[in-house]
Formats: structure tokens, C-alpha cells, sequence
């Protein structure tokens, strides 16, 4: 028996099974190691009241052209970029002593053929003359002619459409500028607006939107209350719908066009369904947003597509389908995880995982 034992071929034996069973302990050893651990959390249903912040812009309602309704030289320029100005104000004046000068022509020529139509129309009541009507529309159109250069002296001053800021003067002193083409460039900043690029899921719940309020890092310490003015029925080649407030009329907030604005919009409550979850919690997943729930019955994750409607004012995001309350998910670590696998509850976070990330 110790002969068999010292065989070349029994010792290969005893070689190879201690050989493999090392590889076997590695191997489990190795599939131990790639568990993770992972934390849970339980969605939160949503309040009756949800809010939720979205990105807006302060844009001018209007710019207005200010333009001469005639054409001439430039003779004097009266404002400049950056100016506020009034409704009505003067902002220039064109060269007008050609049409000073034609004016006071066609007013001596008017009154000597006024002169010259009442001695036609005493001769044509007595029937000596015969060219009444000649001379009568004679003097009509003379009379059109000076009320046309009396415009066109008054259109030599251009006066401000609006009440507003000049943010361009697209002509100088002595040059020549036509009829219609603007001088002036005048944001109306009398009427402001805050533009909100709101996704598809918000959009579909608009009817629920109960009040909205602004604030912005340039303001702080400030909140002022928004009123809606529209919200466009189509959406843009990013699916994307546009919202557009105002702040409310009896708001004293001083606002710039190109302001970002944060817009929190209070919306009244979606039903039983609606969910918060952290926002470490929600990934992208081939162009699909999802979680990871964990089933109890294997300690296993299932990827679960979910759709969101926003980030609230307290950072995590609102879900309004895909999950219950019931649905234990992972809190966060997501990235590191794979539909699938086997995973290890913690019941609290560790205490060397910086940030709370699992």
C-alpha cells in the first residue's frame, strides 16, 4: 500500500486535485468579493402640494424700431445706448429747411390762388366764366401739397415710440438714413418676461399648476411671485414646452433682460401615484430613466423604468409612474450595479462612505 502511494502517478493525482481545489477557493473567493453592498430607501409618496425648480431666463417682451417717417440728413442726435427714455421723448432731428423752404412756397402760392379762385367764383355766379371746376381743384391740390410738407417738417422730429432703454443707435450726426429704417433700438422694459423650457411630463400636468415664484442668486434673500402669461400647446424639436411669466403687478424686484431666474412652480397633487426619490437614486439607461428595486425573495435588483416630472425645491425627484411606495430601491451607487446581481442590504450607511453615496 505505502508503494502505491509513492507512485509518480499518485503523487500527479494528489497534485492536481490540491491544484484544483485552491482554483475552486479562488474562484468563490473571488465571486464573494464582486457583491455590493447597497443601501435601500422606500419612495416617499408625493405631497398634496409638490413644488418643483426649473431653469428660466428674463427675455424683453418687445423691441421697438424708432424710425423717421421721412428721409433726409441727420442733424442732431439726441440720445444714446444705454439711455431710458420716455414715450414721446425727442431722440433726433433731420436737416428739414428743404421742406422749411418748400412749405413757405407752397403757402404764397396757396393764398394767391385762393385770392384768384374767389374772383373765379364770384364770374362763375354771374356766368363769366366757365373753368370753375378747374380752378377748384386747382386749389384742392395746392392745399394737399402744403399740408404734405407740414408733415413731412413735423416727421423731421422722431420722437420715442415707448417708454423704454435704447439698446442700439444704428445711425451718427450728418449721415443720411430713409424712411422707416430705425435709428433707435428701445427695449421696452416696462413689460419683461421669464421664459421656462418645461419637459413633456410637466407640460401634461400644466391644469394642476397653482402658483409660481421666482428667485435668483443675483436677488438674494428675495422670492417674488410669477403670473403665468402663456404656455405653448407644441412643443420645440427638443420636446420642450415653453412657458412665459411675468412678475406679478404689484412686485417693486428690479429684473435685466439675460437673467437666470429660478422658477418654482407649485403644483397641486397627482393622486396616490406620485413618488420622491433621491436623485442619487435615478439613472439613465439606454436613453431610459430607471431605478434599481430590490427583490426580497433573492436579494437580487431589477432595473424599473420610472418617469419623473422634475426636481423639487427639496432636491430629490418626483415620480409619477413606476413605483409605489411599497418598492424598496437602491439609494444611490447606481452605476456600479447591474441588472441582476445579488446584492448586500446594509441597514445604514457606512461610516467611510463620504457623501452617503450608497
Amino acid at each position: 500500500m505505502l508503494n502505491i502511494l509513492r507512485t509518480p502517478f499518485f503523487q500527479f493525482l494528489t497534485l492536481a486535485a490540491l491544484l484544483s481545489s485552491c482554483g475552486s477557493q479562488e474562484k468563490e473567493s473571488s465571486e464573494t468579493q464582486t457583491v455590493h453592498n447597497v443601501f435601500l430607501i422606500n419612495p416617499v409618496p408625493a405631497d398634496a402640494a409638490a413644488t418643483r425648480d426649473f431653469a428660466g431666463q428674463v427675455e424683453e417682451a418687445r423691441t421697438v424700431g424708432a424710425a423717421f417717417k421721412t428721409g433726409g440728413t441727420i442733424e442732431h442726435i439726441y440720445a444714446k445706448e444705454g439711455y431710458r427714455v420716455r414715450k414721446g421723448q425727442l431722440l433726433a432731428v433731420l436737416d428739414s429747411i428743404d421742406y422749411v423752404l418748400g412749405t413757405e412756397q407752397l403757402r404764397i402760392q396757396t393764398a394767391r390762388f385762393k385770392d384768384e379762385f374767389a374772383r373765379t367764383t364770384k364770374l362763375y355766379a354771374t356766368g363769366g366764366v366757365s373753368d370753375y371746376e378747374k380752378a377748384k381743384s386747382g386749389l384742392r391740390q395746392l392745399e394737399y401739397q402744403l399740408a404734405l410738407n407740414e408733415n413731412k417738417i413735423k416727421y423731421c422730429r422722431l420722437l420715442s415710440p415707448a417708454d423704454g432703454v435704447i439698446t442700439a443707435v444704428n445711425y451718427e450726426t450728418g449721415e443720411m438714413t430713409d424712411a422707416g429704417r430705425p435709428l433707435f433700438d428701445i427695449m421696452d422694459n416696462r413689460h419683461l418676461e421669464i421664459v421656462v423650457d418645461l419637459p413633456a411630463s410637466e407640460y401634461m400636468r400644466s391644469n394642476e399648476f397653482t402658483a409660481f415664484t421666482g428667485h435668483s442668486p443675483l436677488l438674494p434673500g428675495k422670492t417674488f411671485p410669477l403670473q403665468m402669461l402663456s404656455l405653448t400647446p407644441r412643443a420645440d424639436n427638443n420636446q420642450l414646452f415653453r412657458l412665459r411669466l411675468s412678475p406679478a403687478s404689484d412686485s417693486d424686484i428690479t429684473l435685466a433682460p439675460g437673467m437666470n431666474i429660478t422658477v418654482t412652480i407649485t403644483a397641486a397633487g397627482s393622486g396616490s401615484d406620485a413618488v420622491t426619490v433621491p436623485v442619487n437614486s435615478v439613472f439613465d439607461h439606454d436613453g431610459q430613466t430607471a431605478v434599481y428595486t430590490f427583490n426580497q425573495s433573492d436579494s437580487t435588483i431589477s432595473l424599473t423604468p420610472v418617469t419623473i416630472s422634475g426636481t423639487g425645491a427639496d432636491g430629490n425627484i418626483t415620480v409619477i409612474s413606476g413605483l409605489s411606495p411599497s418598492q424598496p430601491i437602491v439609494r444611490a451607487g447606481v452605476h456600479h450595479l447591474v441588472p441582476g446581481e445579488k446584492v448586500n442590504v446594509i441597514d445604514q450607511t457606512s461610516a467611510s462612505n463620504v457623501g452617503n453615496l450608497l
